[in-house]
């Protein structure tokens, strides 16, 4: 809505990845580097933290569409599972048979796999994404996947990709043996300031800006103390000011304008304060015995977190709408989209609402 008043082609700051608007820091430069060793030499495990929205996927993405090798990849995203659960989702994603199969017979099936593959020349690589969730059991299997080899070579790559809490779990005692085969480990931190400033002008570039200086040396300061340098949070910073600056026709957008929309969002729930040294307090991840695993339990906490996501996002558009109701009338078309979200939340929402009712007065297994 705002592109024609900046003079841009289109928005700059979606969240959908966009291979286009890759923008690589020094420590995305450094973790491509090491990746693409690791994968190209076949080097056991690698393992990458981040925040959410630091640039995980994106790397990988980017990684596994520059190596010029004959690889097929695997991806599991779902990792609150057992062991035996891991191997039949293992077996799935590279199309393999698992009906009635205990935990012996889908070892034997995936070891069968990977030496067709090999004797093709084909490599494998398995990405296991949201790793920090993997109960310690699960990690174990993992490992003992890794040990189907042939005389020299591995048969299967396996990158795990996690939030930095995969960090501290992997520091455990019990999973030493599991770390003692990571051979690349990356860490991807946020941008610092200048890279946050680079970021944000390489957007607005490439969205066609002809104002580089479009935010200000003070709002880019404002964004980058709260965002952390995070790009997805950087994203979602520039947008809201975009708009509020489009409300308000300013043709550059201050830090005023940065500090309404992080008092906007903390009302809603969806940016609260956070501590860039928060890190340091993580937990570790708790026994897996002490975490649920029915079919149900899994349904439950699935449709909680959604509940959960969907009562922020309301929240967030009532907050909205109370801002945009106080503005110009030019916003009637903003606010009329705004309605159909909060309306459209609002009916998910007691939708999942219902669902979870439904579930509790089910019998338990």
């Amino acid at each position: 809505m705002y592109e024609s008043f900046y003079g841009l082609k289109e928005n700059p700051f979606n969240l959908t990845p966009d291979p286009s608007y890759l923008f690589m820091s020094k420590v995305h430069e450094d973790a491509y580097t090491h990746l693409e060793y690791a994968i190209v030499e076949s080097k056991g495990f690698v393992v990458i933290t981040g925040e959410i929205g630091s640039g995980k996927t994106t790397l990988i993405n980017l990684l596994l569409n520059k190596i010029k090798q004959n690889i097929q990849v695997g991806v599991i995203n779902q990792t609150l599972v057992s062991p035996t659960q891991f191997l039949k989702m293992v077996c799935q994603e590279f199309e393999l048979p698992t009906d009635s199969r205990d935990k012996a017979e889908l070892l034997d099936l995936i070891h069968s796999f990977l030496l067709k593959q090999f004797a093709r020349k084909k490599r494998v690589t398995l990405i296991i994404d949201e790793a920090q969730n993997l109960p310690d059991n699960t990690v174990e299997e993992i490992r003992m996947l890794s040990n189907l080899e042939s005389e020299k070579h591995h048969l299967i790559q396996m990158i795990l990709v996690g939030q930095p809490e995969l960090k501290y779990k992997l520091q455990q005692k019990r999973l030493e043996q599991f770390v003692q085969r990571v051979t690349v480990y990356c860490h991807l931190s946020g941008l610092d300031r200048d890279e946050t400033a680079h970021y944000i002008r390489h957007r607005l570039s490439i969205a066609g800006s002809e104002n580089p200086e479009l935010f200000t040396e003070e709002a880019i300061d404002a964004i980058h103390r709260y965002a952390r340098g995070i790009p997805r949070l950087i994203n979602i910073l520039c947008d809201a000011a975009l708009v509020y600056g489009y409300a308000d026709e300013l043709r550059a957008i201050d830090k005023i304008v940065i500090e309404d929309v992080i008092a906007e969002r903390k009302i809603g729930g969806i940016f609260p304060e956070q501590d860039a040294e928060r890190e340091a307090d993580l937990p570790l991840m708790p026994e897996y015995g002490q975490i649920r695993t029915s079919g149900m339990e899994q349904q439950f906490t699935s449709i909680e977190s959604r509940l959960q996501l969907l009562e922020s996002l309301v929240a967030d558009i009532n907050t909205r709408l109370g801002v945009l109701f106080d503005r110009k009338e030019q916003q009637d078309e903003r606010v009329l989209q705004l309605l159909k979200m909060l309306k459209e939340s609002n009916e998910s929402r007691v939708a999942l609402m219902a669902e979870i009712a439904a579930l509790k007065g089910q019998p338990s297994n």
